[in-house]
């Protein structure tokens, strides 16, 4: 028998929008759609599934647009066993204008029972939100939107999910596609228009509730190490069933605090051959050559870090090679490493090489 407290989740349908293209995030976000970018171990968007399977839900359609290709292939692999998943490719549809036509355009498609009420979930935040006790809540106000309200001073910015009675959904994106001045976005339009008609209730999300925004590289870096600080602040998504494998472990290693410092497999005795990285994430797939020191620095997948270079005591000679943020973040990616090295050689060989250049990255 079924507790009274507990929502039956049968007809909640979740709607994942993940076709976000990270432009905040610069050359990180042309790599992959954010909510594909790997995150402590996992994608990004997994913090999002895991949620919404833990909460119970049973039925989610996944809104994909920019780079859809990764998260064509991980999210059924990954979650296709825990949840009934409804892919809808944008680039194959047509492209969406917005997350209000993307979401219309799942409801459309979804198939299967009506829906009571909608889930709106971010694939790009990492979190570990109980989704079940916001539908209650939602449930529970009788208002036509739920909105989850970060605890948290200075978060007010989080655009976090939201529940909406079906029926009043379809309505608001009907007349919202018949707007001409809508820029058919969710959060900008939708929302505010509901608001503004006093449609919504907030759910406050409770105290020591792990909740971060990943919209800029500062706020990718920071949340990153979050998870390589001790016990991770949230419970993490199951890894991947076919995990990445790791060829660069070291032999001798010493962290502590933001500090990672260790030796070579061979040569450890021989001077500048440790590396040192203080704040900084090292993606899969990127490579750090021994002797390199780098600080509050993202190196990102593909990236091989030289021997020897030296990150973060010089903001200004960084910025002429790597992308550095007014926050502190250096960004160093294959194409910078590639422009560094061309430049170096053609101060080496003069004119010889003549035609090799170097933008720069601020």
């Amino acid at each position: 028998m079924a507790r009274p407290d507990v929502p039956n989740l049968s007809r909640t349908l979740a709607v994942l929008l993940a076709g976000g293209e990270g432009t905040r995030l610069h050359e990180l976000g042309a790599l992959e759609a954010k909510p594909a970018l790997p995150f402590a171990g996992r994608r990004l968007v997994d913090f999002a599934v895991a949620s919404a399977v833990a909460a119970g839900v049973t039925r989610m359609a996944v809104a994909l647009q920019h780079r859809p290709a990764t998260l064509d292939r991980h999210l059924p692999g990954q979650w296709g066993r825990d949840i009934e998943l409804l892919l809808r490719d944008g680039p194959r549809l047509g492209g969406f204008a917005g997350t209000a036509e993307a979401l219309a355009r799942c409801l459309e498609t979804c198939g299967g029972p009506p829906p009571r009420e909608v889930l709106v979930l971010p694939a790009d935040q990492a979190q570990a939100l109980d989704l079940r006790a916001l539908i209650a809540a939602h449930r529970e106000s009788g208002a036509p939107v739920t909105l989850a309200e970060p605890p948290f001073t200075g978060s007010s910015e989080i655009l976090g999910p939201c529940v909406f009675e079906a029926g009043f959904l379809a309505e608001a994106l009907r007349r919202d596609a018949e707007d001409e001045a809508s820029t058919r976005d969710l959060w900008n339009d939708l929302l505010p228009l509901a608001a503004g008609r006093g449609d919504i209730a907030t759910w406050q999300v409770p105290e020591g509730t792990y909740w971060r925004d990943i919209d800029t590289l500062d706020a990718f870096r920071d949340a990153s190490l979050d998870f390589t600080r001790g016990a991770p602040p949230c419970p993490l998504p199951p890894a991947e069933r076919a995990g990445p494998i790791d060829e660069d472990r070291q032999a001798i290693a010493i962290a502590a605090g933001g500090l990672t410092l260790t030796a070579p497999r061979f040569g450890a005795r021989t001077p500048g051959r440790w590396t040192l990285l203080e704040d900084t994430i090292i993606m899969p797939g990127a490579r750090v050559a021994s002797g390199a020191r780098l600080s509050r620095a993202i190196v990102a997948p593909g990236a091989i870090v030289p021997a020897g270079l030296v990150v973060g005591d010089d903001p200004a000679e960084d910025a002429r090679w790597f992308r550095v943020t007014s926050g502190g973040t250096t960004l160093i990616t294959a194409p910078m490493l590639a422009a560094r090295a061309a430049e170096r050689m053609r101060a080496q060989f003069g004119g010889r090489l003549a035609g090799l250049a170097t933008p720069g990255h601020q």
